[in-house]
């Protein structure tokens, strides 16, 4: 269920970082990584590049869904 409601996310996120995704779903950005990580093991979201957060100063990786 959680994995579902985080790909969807990573649908409508633009750009979608775990950050991004987080802050569309209003949750912890604790609970959004493993669902992440999850969904890449299932084939089910790939990395499209990386991008620099400017509010965190890190480079963070860009989520696309399949």
């Amino acid at each position: 269920m959680k994995q579902q409601t985080v790909y969807g996310a990573i649908k409508t996120a633009n750009p979608a970082t775990n950050r991004n995704i987080a802050k569309v779903l209003g949750w912890d950005i604790n609970r959004v990584t493993g669902r992440v990580t999850e969904l890449v093991n299932k084939g089910m979201v790939t990395s499209n590049g990386t991008y620099y957060d400017n509010q965190t100063n890190r480079t963070v990786t860009l989520w696309k869904a399949l």
